[in-house]
């Protein structure tokens, strides 16, 4: 059985043989690994079943049975001519060709009961016979690249003798963060993934059980519903136990998430579409009602500009497009938008600004015992201000309807219910999230909130400097940064609470340091393998040529000597190199766990320290919160400033005194040079 590091290397190299071939190429490689698991799986699943015959049986299955045996036992139907092989063994002019007819034969024969297809527009999302955009008559994706992709993957069994499930979906799950990472910077990358330590911090806090039902409204590539499922899995149930929802409006992303959702063998259900203007989860007897949920996780898009699709360009006297600061075309939205579904009835939200639409949305998703983690832009927590009267500020101010939506939050629609469905709020590092730059929070709703807990809000503030990593590119949480965060969620200011949850969490931490670990070393042994053993058979070469002449009594010559000379120098940097690569992720995980340690020491002196806690985080009353008009900015609550260095003044006296000694030395050694010159 191979393992999920080796596999996740294994496909990486996919990458390689297709990156700068097409674009968005990551949906090439995924597709053809469903396309394998599922034609590999198919003859397994036949000896799967004769297997389990002869076990209940006692006897080899006759002609017939094995018939019925090979028709029930698959998960999915393949078409005669439509497998692996068949592509495979398919002339090189024909190669494209008989692959997307293979795979659209697939996606046309799986059906359900309701006569739902189940594959199209997952198995078939790509166009392998995509005519060259130039018209040379040519292919797109060239037939050599797709031949070598083919005969590269070709050389792995995925069925399940030689892959788990689970195996096989983490690999899957690796490959979607490497072409995330690849692209970080770009818009793409924040469409389909969400980082890790962000969906461990959320799942973790929201705690799906098993049984209930959990909704990802911009699901991207399914992160969250499978780390929903895993964690359901911990807890020692089966991952089918709990039931997932997920929509998504970019085709290829939808794609990606089923994919995601099948070969974990999940009980799924994803939807492709624009959830705020179609949202596809519905009640049965009622259209335009909307399906309720026990979770509801989401990252969605932030700040999405025209998110009612009601905003056409503006023009000036002259008929002539008015564009922004940045080049694009500035909106004026002049029809009103109409929710069918009844959710935006907190407010409607700027036609400009999304960020309220997509909350609102959430929430009418949670069932009455319902809870969401969401992550947002800060300016969700702050932005809007409220009514001022004349006799206030001298102007006559309507209320922002960002303020009064916030405002809904806190109090209930009609400010008077006093129902407050906000629980906490993480206020995180800027730079955290794919594709944006924009500083990020999270919150928390619950509609059935404790009663110690009703008219209060938690913040978190977890974006002080040295509580993440900045790399070049973006921020990252470490293991030591999710346990403080984890830790306060978790503890709600009680100390007890706060041990306990740190002794079992510091147990999962050092755990998944280990997996990285041992995933980075296999990684150098990977990377550093071929070189090496290219190296080692040109040393064993140069040794045979002096071992050759020295039996037959000859003397080597000065180029045979330095060439087995260079050589054994050049083996031995490279040995030296990955044993210096293998000593650096060692020492990383040493100091990741001694700063998980660092981190315990340093919550639990902060839990007894009631001034110290003011820096991290806040128990906030609604009274509070209403004095400041209902702003949720963490700096009106946590202490986010970082204390001013104490300076002992006797010291400072005495080393201003040293500088001015020494000035008036070197001033008085000057005079006397030029006193001499002159």
């Amino acid at each position: 059985m191979i393992t999920k590091q080796a596999l996740g290397s294994l496909l990486f190299g996919m990458a390689d043989i297709l990156r700068d071939k097409v674009e968005d190429y990551k949906s090439y490689i995924l597709s053809l690994l469903f396309y394998k698991r599922l034609s590999d799986n198919y003859q397994w699943e036949i000896e799967n079943g004769k297997e389990r015959f002869v076990s209940d049986y006692s006897r080899e299955p006759s002609a017939k049975e094995m018939e019925v045996i090979s028709k029930k036992m698959h998960d999915f139907i393949i078409p005669k001519g439509c497998f692996w092989d068949d592509v495979r063994k398919a002339p090189i002019d024909k190669k494209n060709e008989t692959l997307d007819k293979a795979v659209a034969a697939i996606a046309d024969q799986n059906v359900d009961k309701n006569g739902k297809y189940i594959l199209k527009g997952i198995i078939n999302t790509v166009r392998w016979n995509e005519p060259a955009p130039d018209g040379s008559g040519g292919k797109k994706l060239d037939p050599e690249v797709l031949s070598n992709l083919i005969n590269y993957l070709g050389a792995v069994d995925l069925s399940n003798r030689n892959v788990t499930v689970d195996v096989l979906g983490d690999a899957y799950e690796y490959l979607i963060k490497r072409f995330a990472d690849e692209n970080k910077g770009g818009t793409m990358a924040g469409q389909f993934y969400t980082p890790q330590e962000v969906v461990d911090i959320i799942v973790r806090y929201l705690k799906p059980q098993e049984g209930e039902t959990v909704y990802d409204p911009t699901c991207g590539s399914g992160g969250f519903l499978l780390n929903a499922a895993k964690y359901v899995q911990s807890n020692s149930y089966q991952k089918k136990s709990i039931r997932l929802f997920g929509q998504e409006l970019v085709w290829n992303t939808w794609a990606i998430c089923n994919i995601n959702m099948i070969l974990h063998g999940l009980d799924a259900r994803i939807e492709q579409g624009d959830t705020i203007r179609d949202p596809k989860f519905k009640e049965e007897d009622n259209p335009l009602e909307l399906r309720t949920f026990d979770k509801v996780m989401a990252n969605f898009p932030f700040s999405l500009e025209n998110w009612a699709q009601n905003g056409e360009p503006k023009k000036d006297k002259k008929g002539k497009a008015v564009n922004k600061k940045d080049g694009t075309p500035q909106l004026e939205y002049k029809k009103e938008f109409t929710d069918s579904y009844n959710r935006l009835v907190y407010g409607i939200p700027p036609y400009s600004n999304g960020d309220f639409a997509f909350l609102q949305h959430i929430i009418a998703s949670l069932n009455d015992k319902g809870k969401a983690g969401v992550v947002c832009p800060q300016g969700v927590l702050f932005r809007g201000q409220p009514e001022k009267t004349e006799e206030e500020d001298g102007q006559n101010r309507k209320a922002d309807v960002e303020y009064l939506i916030r405002r809904g939050f806190l109090q209930g629609i009609d400010f008077k219910e006093h129902v407050n469905i906000i629980d906490a709020i993480v206020v995180l590092p800027s730079n955290l999230f794919y594709g944006t730059t924009i500083p990020g929070a999270i919150i928390f709703f619950d509609k059935n909130k404790p009663s110690e807990r009703k008219n209060k809000v938690l913040m978190v503030y977890a974006a002080k400097k040295g509580w993440y990593r900045e790399d070049a590119n973006m921020s990252v949480l470490e293991p030591q940064d999710v346990l403080r965060i984890s830790t306060m969620l978790e503890s709600w200011g009680d100390i007890e609470k706060a041990k306990t949850w740190i002794t079992d969490r510091k147990l999962q931490l050092n755990h998944q340091i280990e997996n990285d670990l041992e995933y980075a070393i296999s990684e150098i042994e990977k990377d550093d393998a071929e070189d090496i053993a290219i190296k080692t058979d040109k040393l064993n070469k140069a040794k045979l040529v002096i071992q050759d002449k020295e039996e037959k009594g000859k003397k080597p010559t000065k180029g045979e000597l330095k060439a087995l000379d260079t050589t054994q120098k050049a083996l031995d940097k490279m040995l030296a190199d990955k044993a210096a690569k293998i000593t650096a992720v060692k020492d990383k995980a040493v100091k990741q766990r001694q700063a998980i340690a660092d981190v315990e020491t340093e919550l639990l002196h902060m839990f007894a320290d009631p001034e110290l806690r003011k820096r991290y985080f806040a128990i906030v009353d609604m009274d509070d919160i209403e004095e400041n008009e209902f702003n949720l900015n963490i700096p009106r609550y946590v202490d986010t400033f970082e204390p001013e260095e104490q300076i002992d003044l006797k010291t400072a006296i005495m080393d201003y005194q040293k500088a001015i000694g020494a000035e008036n030395k070197v001033e008085k050694e000057l005079n006397e040079i030029l006193n001499k010159l002159l």
